[in-house]
Formats: C-alpha cells, structure tokens, sequence
C-alpha cells in the first residue's frame, strides 16, 4: 500500500542498556578514550551510539566521548582524517566511500574505515502532513515540492535526490537541516515533505506523530525495485504495520543496512572486546532502536564493499557467525 495515516498515542518510555562484565585486565596497547561519530539530535545515531558507547566501556574499561556529526557520511569522513575512531554508516554510504564515486567522495577512495559489526536496516522515510488542500499521498505527488532530507552528511542528503530521480521524480527543492527541525518546519509549511533515511521509527517522526496526524508515504513494488536497481547498496525494505503511532497498515520503502564502524588502526583484542559487547546486548538496544530487531540472526547482513576490522571478525565468529576470509582485511 503506497502510504498511510499516522495517529498519536503515549510516548514509549526508553530502557536503559544493561551492563556487561568489565574485564580484569586491559591489554597495554590499547588507548585509554576512543571518540565516537554519532549524528544528529532526532535520529537513530544520537540514540544508538551512546547505548553502544557505554556496554563497550564498561566491557572495555575505555574511556569514548562522542561527536554529534551529520551521520554515515561524516562518521566515514571523521575516522578518516583521524578525528575519531569509531562511527556508524550505511552500506550505500560506506559503498560510495569504497568506490569514490559520489559527489561527497571528490573521486577519492576512502580506506581508512573497517566494518565491526550489523546494527539496524535504515528505510527511507517521507512524511507529509495529513491534511490541507495539497495533501500528499504517492511518491508521484512530491515532484515539484520542498523536502527535508535531513542533516547534511547523512545518508539521505546524498541519496534522496537521485533514488527519486530514477523513477521520473524531481522535486523542485532539498533542504539539509536537523530531524527535529525539518520536521516542525514541515509542519508550519516552510515544507511540503520530509524524507529521511534512518532506522524506523525516526524519533522526530514518532514525536510529531504522537501531536498530530501525518501521512506516511510509501513505494509501489514497480518503483522500489527500480530504485534498488540503480543505487548500490539498497533494497525493498518494509515499513511493518505499526512502526509509527496510528500506523495500521505496512510500507513499502527502499533501505539498507548500518553498521558500526572504526578505524582500521583500532588494536584487534580492543575491537573484539567492543564488538563482543555489542552484540551481547542486541535485545537491549532493539528496546531503545525497534529496528535493531529486524536484522535477522543468526544470519549476517553483508558489508557491500567494506571489510571487516580482524578484531570484528574474529569476535562475530566467536557467536556461531559467518564472515568469509575475503571480506576482513587489517
């Protein structure tokens, strides 16, 4: 079904991620704080990292402060130029970086990011306003409109325009901005739509459909195929049946999956430590990210053109997971 109302309900209350075991001693090579790439206010990132952040601490008895950035593509860039050490992105990110081939790139390969581990498929997102005269219902209805793409540096800011693009649909302006912000200027109708490409539910979305009604705009089966087709990384995701308040009937969307992400440099015993603690505590944070409990286990969502750090592999290994040889590279 192409879309749907959102209605509002009570806010849920978060849960606080549980503890894992501190190690009794802490190998000499390793740094005593990490900083971590999170994203903006709003957003799946701002949420997940710092759930993340604490069991690695606590299991890694390492210091990590974070760094509020745009998202995938600002974590990549980050670790890159060695202003941080861990991170988080999205296979169609991490697949531009890989290749060099999208505009944010320059043309330059970026190698400097290894994966560690799956956290959450990211969908697209596009919401409008319920009612008015001009209400949106279709992805067809957007051409010749103002969308929200949120933060500068995440995934949608660099994907929307050309995923909409492959299926005949040019909007007549994007805007980069925070969640939060593009959401309640959607709302004052300084824009018709926003679009975002987070783990479902993106919070704004959640919190302004727990105020007011809003239309969840959804992908004919035709459309997200085509769009898979012609952006690397994506597939057809669906959004399930009440994902949003009031959200009665499933999407049809376009997403790929994150991961977490550090840099190459990392000590092997220390990211095997923090990747254990990660996925130890996937129940937890599928609590605080309802999405973290779409990605199947025991199965492993690929990294696309991105290998994983050994000390990842070798801890995604311990758990019964497959990681070919192939695709872990120092």
């Amino acid at each position: 079904m192409p879309g749907a109302a959102l209605a509002a309900h009570a806010p849920a209350a978060s849960v606080p991620v549980p503890p894992v075991p501190v190690p009794s001693a802490l190998a000499a090579s390793w740094p005593s704080a990490l900083l971590m790439a999170t994203g903006r206010p709003g957003g799946a990132y701002d949420l997940y990292g710092p759930a993340w952040g604490r069991v690695a601490a606590q299991s890694a008895g390492v210091a990590i402060a974070y760094r509020a950035s745009g998202g995938a593509v600002s974590d990549v860039l980050f670790i890159e130029e060695g202003s941080a050490q861990l991170g988080m992105t999205t296979v169609t990110v991490a697949d531009q970086a890989r290749a060099g081939n999208a505009a944010w790139t320059a043309g330059v390969r970026f190698e400097s990011f290894r994966a560690l581990f799956p956290m959450f498929p990211s969908m697209l997102q596009i919401v409008a306003p319920a009612t008015g005269a001009a209400r949106l219902t279709t992805i067809a209805s957007l051409a010749g409109r103002s969308l929200g793409i949120g933060p500068d540096g995440g995934s949608a800011a660099t994907t929307v325009q050309s995923m909409l693009a492959a299926i005949g649909v040019v909007p007549a302006r994007v805007v980069t901005g925070d969640f939060t912000l593009q959401v309640h200027d959607m709302l004052a109708g300084r824009l018709d739509a926003c679009a975002f490409i987070s783990a479902p539910p993106t919070p704004a979305i959640t919190a302004a459909a727990e105020k007011t009604r809003l239309s969840l705009i959804g992908f004919t089966p035709d459309e997200a195929l085509h769009i898979a087709r012609t952006t690397p990384g994506l597939a057809p995701m669906t959004i399930p049946e009440n994902t949003f308040p009031g959200q009665s009937v499933p999407i049809a969307s376009i997403g790929t999956p994150n991961f977490a992400i550090g840099a190459k440099s990392l000590p092997d015993t220390l990211v095997n430590a923090i990747t254990l603690a990660a996925m130890r505590n996937r129940a937890a944070f599928a609590r605080l990210i309802p999405a973290a409990a779409m990605s199947p286990q025991p199965l492993l969502a690929m990294p696309g053109q991105m290998t994983f750090h050994p000390g990842a592999a070798s801890a995604l290994r311990s758990l019964g997971l497959n990681v070919p040889a192939n695709l872990v590279e120092g």
